[in-house]
């Protein structure tokens, strides 16, 4: 069976981008448009990996990335941080705010990101 990763993120366009990337990968696909979708999406499907996006109506990254750490179900998922906030900015530090309990994400990819790059960090992800 394929590999599933969920990618959450307001953007439709760049949902598209991610999906063929991820399809491109020979997973699976699954994708949300904010965290809230992105949190019941990952209760149904239990993705193997995550992309999320920080900046997000409804429901921040942030919040996601802590909700998804601290369910007992979700908390073993890897995800990737993919924001349009630079790497110069400590996004460490932003997750500590969101009360993530310090758990840092896998990996972290600042928009736009290129396909290679967000294939590099899928495979090294997962394995």
């Amino acid at each position: 069976m394929d590999k599933k990763i969920l990618a959450i993120d307001d953007e439709v366009d760049t949902l598209t981008f991610y999906s063929e990337v991820i399809e491109d990968c020979n997973f699976l696909p699954i994708t949300a448009g904010d965290g809230v979708e992105g949190l019941k999406k990952a209760r149904e499907e239990k993705p193997d990996l995550i992309l999320l996006d920080i900046m997000m109506p409804e429901k921040s990254g942030m919040k996601t990335y802590k909700e998804l750490k601290n369910d007992p179900d979700l908390k073993s998922i890897p995800v990737i941080i993919i924001t349009g906030i630079s790497k110069d900015v400590d996004y460490k530090k932003l997750l500590d705010r969101a009360s993530t309990g310090k758990i840092p994400p896998e990996a972290h990819l600042v928009k736009p990101v290129k396909a290679q790059d967000l294939i590099s960090e899928i495979r090294k992800v997962l394995g």
